[in-house]
């Protein structure tokens, strides 16, 4: 215990004489200071047993120094003590850690890490958010965070006793700068002695905040893990609400805050009427969040369980690894809230020069597509980690992709377009250039997409040189990560009314400095609706479509065997070579050289020079059966629509193909 004691004469040089340029708060019999102090680092300190105080690694750091006031009934220095005891023996991410003390001169003062985004109920009570508007996702994460942390302290462990908190509320919990939330302030907690089976503590003097405080234990003094449990079900109804137990819109109508309000609007059904509408309404005109609101699945599971924890007796709450579980499933049903950027038409025209022939990269069926320059608001929250808060969103110059929509208009459009958005950024996929903003202005239908990369595959299939770069293994992992995006896009379909098209050609398909592949630019159709216009380019379109004029996710496969062919010969599917001798394309030379077995004779040459022995595996040519299962399952994507194969066959054939040439098995991804 000695290494935890810091002298009062530091403590003083670090607070000024605890001064009030250092003090941030106060109370439960305490005044909080910031300041910046040495102490030992005693996450190292199991490495240095056996060595004196003066050989122990000191560390400078941020602190929160706790300075709590003497009183007659003698409660402050035996809370002091307490937490001493119990926090030395916790050592958990949800649990505040204790830096240090000090017990000078009749002072009493703890140190512990400090939390850049103060408490949750700091939170709660302010009327501006400057943390940000936590997202439904964030508020279930710190509530899972808390629940963690309780299922700790409930939880006998070797050099840890069991502990019973006996004072959850908002004001005790406390988020670093990612939002991470930890349990703080154990002056009322109790433990039992290690190996020692759970029981009930009674106490004569009621202890604790009465909004938050277990109505049976007020009743009988009898405190057990479930009165924990009620607490925190109160701060899960606080998360939900955005207010604190104790605010007014409670109080006046309950004098016992929030949990009898929260349990009689449960079981009128009327709950969603206590959200917090910050989480339903946009962030600012510069940023718009998707998802940032509970659904229906996900709040139904919280709310079930939120007040399962306020049942009235302590045998019908659940236990903390309910708890969790539950709350793990109401964010899995929640799904990721995705934070877009709005950027003003009068910035696109600034940055595109009025959409001026130089910045234009290419066209798909419903509009035009520019690459520039362009301002990227993100999460307001950046800018305060950086210490840079101004409550204006943070922001950074990246080149980004800018699809301007033409082809669709009036209330109908736009209704589309919206519905376009919901559905784009549902299918975040390593393998599919992401959505980052949009505008809607007017009758402006813009899409903004991540920054872009300066070459697409079409580029390199222009220049035999360029492909020169890519070997067999290259080129197969190529086409295996295309699949796999494609594969997300056909199975991740949200609202089975549509589907998507994704104009599968070499130019959609983006290379990054690594050589890694997105597909971009996709169009989301109506199911089996008839399109007015080409779709894409003549050589990559399905020949049903030309008969049926109706899109199926078969016609992506055709196009993507077009691209697979391409890739195996090294030439654009629209080159001379192919287009002089038929005028669709490469697609039936493939398939007519396959079925007279001379498949071979339009392979890269550059391919065919790779059989040195002496050169590793991985820059080899392509071997026999690596080369008849890739030209087998890229042959059946131009078959027949209903004969040809699903992604995931694809997928299964593409990995069995580099296994063929590489030892090291491919991972499923």
């Amino acid at each position: 215990m000695d290494f935890l004691k810091i002298p009062l004469r530091e403590i003083r040089r670090a607070t000024n004489g605890f001064s009030k340029a250092c003090f941030v708060g106060s109370g439960g019999y305490a005044d909080v200071y910031k300041a910046k102090l040495d102490f030992f680092n005693i996450d190292g300190l199991s490495s240095m047993e056996g060595k004196s105080k003066d050989e122990m690694p000191k560390i400078s750091k941020t602190v929160a120094i706790k300075r709590i006031s003497s009183r007659v009934d003698e409660q402050g220095k035996q809370g002091f003590l307490t937490e001493i005891e119990l926090l030395t023996s916790c050592k958990h991410p949800n649990i505040v850690s204790l830096l240090g003390f000090c017990d000078e001169a009749g002072e009493m003062i703890l140190v512990y890490e400090y939390a850049f985004k103060g408490s949750l109920g700091d939170y709660l009570v302010s009327g501006d958010k400057t943390t940000g508007i936590l997202s439904w996702a964030e508020r279930i994460q710190i509530c899972l965070d808390i629940a963690h942390g309780i299922s700790y302290l409930h939880t006998d462990m070797e050099g840890k006793p069991r502990i019973i908190h006996r004072d959850i509320k908002s004001d005790n919990i406390l988020l670093d700068e990612n939002l991470n939330a930890k349990l703080a302030d154990f002056g009322l907690s109790k433990s039992h002695p290690m190996n020692q089976q759970p029981s009930t503590i009674y106490s004569k003097n009621i202890a604790g905040t009465t909004l938050y405080m277990d109505p049976e234990y007020m009743a009988t003094g009898k405190y057990k893990r479930e009165s924990d449990i009620y607490s925190f079900g109160v701060v899960l109804f606080e998360v939900l609400s955005g207010k604190v137990a104790y605010d007014s819109t409670y109080t006046n109508e309950n004098d016992l805050g929030i949990a009898p309000v929260a349990r009689r609007r449960f079981n009128e059904d009327t709950l969603k009427e206590l959200i917090d509408p910050n989480i339903i309404e946009d962030d600012n005109d510069h940023v718009f969040s998707l998802n940032k609101g509970p659904n229906q699945d996900s709040f139904h599971t919280f709310s079930k369980i939120a007040y399962q924890c306020l049942a009235e007796t302590q045998a019908k709450r659940p236990t903390i690894e309910v708890v969790i579980k539950e709350l793990e499933k109401a964010l899995e049903l929640q799904g990721e809230t995705v934070v877009l950027s709005r950027p003003r038409f009068s910035d696109l025209v600034l940055a595109t020069e009025n959409f001026v022939e130089k910045y234009y990269v290419g066209l798909d069926t419903i509009g035009m597509v520019y690459k520039a320059e362009l301002d990227h608001f993100g999460n307001n929250r950046l800018l305060e980690t950086e210490g840079k808060n101004s409550g204006e969103p943070s922001k950074k110059r990246i080149s980004v992709a800018i699809k301007r929509i033409t082809s669709r208009e009036g209330e109908q459009g736009k209704q589309e377009f919206v519905e376009e958005i919901e559905m784009r950024t549902s299918y975040k996929h390593p393998n599919i250039v992401s959505l980052i903003g949009f505008c809607d202005e007017g009758d402006e239908m813009i899409l903004v997409y991540e920054p872009v990369s300066e070459r697409s595959l079409d580029d390199y299939l222009k220049s035999a040189d360029k492909m020169d770069i890519f070997t067999w293994i290259h080129r197969l992992y190529m086409c295996l990560e295309i699949a796999q995006g494609l594969n997300h896009l056909h199975t991740k379909v949200v609202n089975p009314q549509r589907l998507i098209h994704i104009d599968i050609k070499s130019a959609n398909i983006l290379l990054d400095k690594n050589r890694g592949v997105k597909i971009a630019y996709f169009v989301i159709s109506k199911l089996h609706s008839v399109l007015n216009q080409d779709i894409g380019m003549k050589v990559y379109e399905d020949p049903e479509y030309e008969t049926t004029g109706k899109l199926k996710r078969e016609s992506d496969v055709y196009s993507f065997g077009v691209v697979l062919f391409e890739i195996f010969c090294g030439k654009l599917a629209y080159d001379l070579v192919y287009t002089k001798e038929n005028e669709k394309g490469l697609s039936p030379i493939a398939r007519q050289c396959f079925d007279d077995g001379t498949i071979e004779s339009i392979m890269d040459p550059k391919l065919k020079e790779e059989t040195n022995e002496d050169i590793s595996s991985s820059n080899r040519g392509p071997n026999r059966d690596s080369l008849d299962t890739f030209l087998k399952i890229a042959y059946q994507c131009l078959g027949e629509a209903a004969k040809r194969p699903t992604m995931e066959i694809v997928i299964m054939e593409l990995k069995r193909a580099i296994n063929f040439h590489d030892t090291k098995p491919v991972e499923s991804r």
